[in-house]
């Protein structure tokens, strides 16, 4: 019994996990968040491109990302001159990125599937019906992941940039993240308050959505133990 409790914990865990990170994928590859963006931001000033060439070096980014692209080449007007918008340091970190991003897209795949092994051997080991293991799984496991979320979120809003800095440490094994402000467009491109609005709007839906899933839960009930012959 306590083996198949554990099994649904894991399987709310992997879950939320997974619902965590398609809210990533949805925040970061949505087009219109950059345009709102650049248009408080004083992107186009400071890297000295009009819009049209700013929305086209990003969109190249998040098109190599999603492996729509080989590579971010891409060229642009910087104060009146013709150039490539990005050098070799912010190819090769933009590499460990998309590596990064394809590992997660993966593991969130198999996450899903995880999921739906262990949610239905936990019902089955547990002689429950759906709804009562689906609501107790989701609980639980929404609560292992909530300390790490609530622990991210603290940390963001007390030192956004320490918190990001040490988020780089976490996942890539060398400095190429640190972009020299005078010599990379990348960097006048994607502000430090760029990445703070994207990771509070991630956090903000991903506990929407998390929220929403609980209270339909708790409204929804499963079929009580008589009728399925249950004593």
């Amino acid at each position: 019994m306590k083996i198949s409790k554990l099994l649904s914990a894991i399987a709310g865990f992997l879950f939320f996990t997974a619902l965590l990170l398609t809210v990533i994928d949805f925040c970061c590859f949505r087009r219109s968040f950059y345009e709102y963006e650049y248009d408080k931001g004083t992107q186009e000033a400071d890297t000295g491109m009009n819009r049209e060439d700013l929305m086209a070096a990003t969109d190249t980014l998040l098109d190599y990302l999603q492996d729509k692209r080989d590579d971010i080449v891409v060229e642009a007007t910087v104060n009146g001159v013709q150039r490539e918008v990005y050098n070799e340091r912010e190819t090769l970190h933009m590499v460990d990125v998309k590596n990064l991003y394809q590992n997660a897209v993966k593991a969130r795949n198999y996450m899903v599937i995880g999921t739906l092994i262990l949610f239905a051997a936990s019902a089955i080991a547990l002689s429950k019906d759906v709804m009562s293991v689906l609501r107790d799984a989701c609980h639980k496991g929404l609560l292992l992941l909530a300390g790490v979320v609530i622990f991210c979120l603290a940390y963001a809003l007390i030192d956004f940039n320490d918190f990001w800095i040490r988020f780089h440490y976490v996942f890539f094994d060398n400095d190429l993240f640190f972009l020299d402000p005078n010599t990379s467009l990348m960097i006048n491109m994607m502000t430090e308050q760029l990445f703070f609005d994207l990771v509070m709007r991630i956090i903000v839906l991903f506990t929407i959505i998390s929220a929403l899933i609980l209270v339909i839960l708790h409204f929804v009930k499963g079929k009580p133990h008589a009728e399925r012959g249950i004593v």
